[in-house]
C-alpha cells in the first residue's frame, strides 16, 4: 500500500474520530429590565455558555459564564438600551474542544423611560474601549447610557441553577447570573424568603448549598441583586424539593408462588424505581431488569424457578433524588411441579409421580380456633428433622424425629402462637434430602 493511501486513511481516521459539536436548540431571548436582556438554550450535551451580540450581524460584544457545562444555559446582557434591535448568536463548546453556533436571531428590547441626559455619553461606534452603539428600534436615536440612577434601570438577576422542580439532596451548586449599569452588583441567595448564602460580591455567583441543613420537603430558592447606587431586583422563584431521606420500604411479599415462578411486591412512601435481586442463596445471582417508572406500589414476576426449591430475594427501590433503599433478606418456597401429561408410548400411560411422605398434608393452619382441625402441621414418616423458618429466614421451631411423627403446633420456641402469615418449613428427609414447604398461619 503506498503512503498516499495510507496518508489519506489516516486523514479519514481522523475526521470519524472528531468529537461532535452541541447540537443548539430552544433559543429563546427575552427583556430582563429596560437595561437588559436574558438569552436563554439547550444543548444535546454538557457545555459552556456564550453569547455574541451587537446592533448587527457582526456583533462586536461577547458574553460568557465561568460555571461548569450544562445543558440548559441563560445568560444577561447588560447595558442593552430600552427600544434596541440586538443581533445575537448563541455557543456551545463540549468538553473535546467541538463548539456548536447557532444562527443569527434578532430581538428588540422593550421600550423604557425617556433617554438619558445629554451629559451621559453614549458607547464609541467603532474601536475605542466600549461596544459599538445599539442601532434603535424606533427613529429617533438613542444613547446606551453608561450608568443609570437607581430605580430607572434596576439590576437583572437570574438564577442558573438548579432547574426549577429539582429534587435535591447532598450538597447542590446554586448558581445566579446578575447585571447591572451601575457597576458590579452583590447577590443574596435566599431560601423561603431567608439568606441562604453569604453576600456574594463577585461573578461567577456560585454556592454549595448542603440540603440536608434546610430539611426535606417542597422549597423556595430566590436570588436578589443589588447595585452601587442601591437599585435592586429579584430573580424568579425556583422551586426544589429537598429530599435526603431514601423510600422507605413495606408490605414485602412473595405472592402467587407456583413451581416455577412467583410474584415479589412491596410499597414505598414516595415514588420510586424497583427491581429485585433472587437466587438459591443469600448471594441471590438474578435481577429483574430496573423498572424506571416510578410508583408507589409495585409488582415484579420473577419465572424460571426451580421447583420444590427455597428461594431468597430482597427489594431495591430509588426515589427522584437518586436515594436508593434496599430491602433485607427475604424467603419463598416454591411449589412440587406437577406431572406433565406425556404422549401414549406403545400403548402405555406413564406412571404417576410418587407423593412426597415427608410433607404435611395441612397448608393453610388455624391455631386459634382449637377445634383440632389444622390446628398443627403432621409431617410424613420420612421426615427425620423439621425446622420452620419466617420469611425473613428467622427460626421458629426446630425438631429431629424420635420414633414419632414430627409436628409444629404453630408455637415458638417460648410456646407463644406465632404471628399470622407465611412461613416455611424446610425438612430434611431420611435419606438427607431437603424439601420446602410454604403454611398460612391465621390466628
Amino acid at each position: 500500500m503506498s503512503r498516499a493511501v495510507l496518508l489519506l486513511l489516516a486523514l479519514a481516521a481522523g475526521a470519524r474520530a472528531q468529537p461532535s459539536p452541541p447540537v443548539i436548540s430552544s433559543v429563546t431571548a427575552r427583556d430582563a429590565s429596560p437595561s437588559g436582556v436574558i438569552v436563554e438554550w439547550a444543548s444535546d450535551q454538557a457545555a459552556d455558555t456564550e453569547v455574541e451580540y451587537g446592533p448587527t450581524r457582526s456583533y462586536g460584544n461577547s458574553a460568557s459564564l465561568n460555571t461548569p457545562p450544562a445543558m440548559s444555559h441563560a445568560i444577561i446582557l447588560g447595558g442593552v438600551p430600552p427600544g434596541a434591535q440586538v443581533h445575537y448568536r448563541v455557543k456551545s463548546r463540549n468538553a473535546a474542544g467541538a463548539q456548536g453556533v447557532s444562527p443569527d436571531f434578532l430581538f428588540i428590547t422593550a421600550l423604557g423611560p425617556p433617554a438619558a441626559p445629554a451629559a451621559l455619553a453614549p458607547f464609541p461606534a467603532g474601536g475605542g474601549d466600549g461596544p459599538p452603539a445599539f442601532a434603535p428600534a424606533q427613529p429617533a436615536p438613542f444613547a446606551a447610557p453608561l450608568s443609570t440612577a437607581a430605580g430607572r434601570f434596576p439590576p437583572t438577576v437570574v438564577i442558573m441553577s438548579p432547574p426549577d422542580g429539582f429534587h435535591a439532596s447532598g450538597v447542590v451548586t446554586v448558581s445566579a447570573n446578575a447585571a447591572s449599569g451601575v457597576g458590579t452588583p452583590v447577590v443574596q441567595f435566599l431560601i423561603d424568603g431567608a439568606d441562604l448564602a453569604p453576600l456574594l460580591s463577585t461573578a461567577p455567583y456560585l454556592f454549595s448549598w448542603n440540603t440536608a441543613v434546610t430539611g426535606d420537603g417542597p422549597h423556595a430558592l430566590a436570588a436578589v441583586a443589588r447595585d452601587p447606587a442601591g437599585g435592586s431586583a429579584t430573580s424568579s422563584v425556583v422551586r426544589v424539593t429537598v429530599d435526603n431521606t431514601p423510600p422507605a420500604l413495606s408490605a414485602i411479599n412473595a405472592s402467587a408462588v407456583s413451581a416455577d415462578g412467583a410474584v415479589i411486591a412491596w410499597t414505598t412512601n414516595e415514588p420510586a424505581d424497583s427491581q429485585v435481586e433472587y437466587g438459591q442463596t443469600p448471594d441471590y445471582g438474578q435481577s429483574t431488569p430496573a423498572n424506571a417508572v416510578r410508583v408507589v406500589t409495585r409488582g415484579a414476576a420473577l419465572s424460571g424457578l426451580a421447583s420444590e426449591a427455597l428461594y431468597h430475594y430482597r427489594v431495591k427501590s430509588r426515589d427522584a433524588a437518586g436515594l436508593l433503599s434496599v430491602s433485607e433478606d427475604y424467603l419463598f418456597a416454591t411449589a412440587e411441579a406437577k406431572p406433565e401429561a406425556a404422549a401414549k408410548i406403545a400403548g402405555s400411560e406413564p406412571a404417576a409421580a410418587a407423593p412426597v411422605p415427608a410433607k404435611a398434608p395441612q397448608k393453610f393452619l388455624t391455631p386459634a380456633t382449637a377445634d383440632g382441625i389444622n390446628d398443627r402441621a403432621v409431617f410424613g414418616p420420612d421426615a427425620a428433622e423439621v425446622t420452620v423458618v419466617d420469611l425473613r429466614g428467622r427460626r421458629i421451631f426446630h425438631a429431629k424425629a424420635d420414633g414419632g411423627a414430627l409436628a409444629w403446633d404453630c408455637r415458638d420456641g417460648s410456646g407463644r402462637v406465632v404471628p399470622s402469615g407465611v412461613y416455611i418449613a424446610v425438612v430434611v428427609t431420611r435419606e438427607g434430602k431437603r424439601v420446602y414447604q410454604s403454611f398460612v398461619v391465621a390466628k
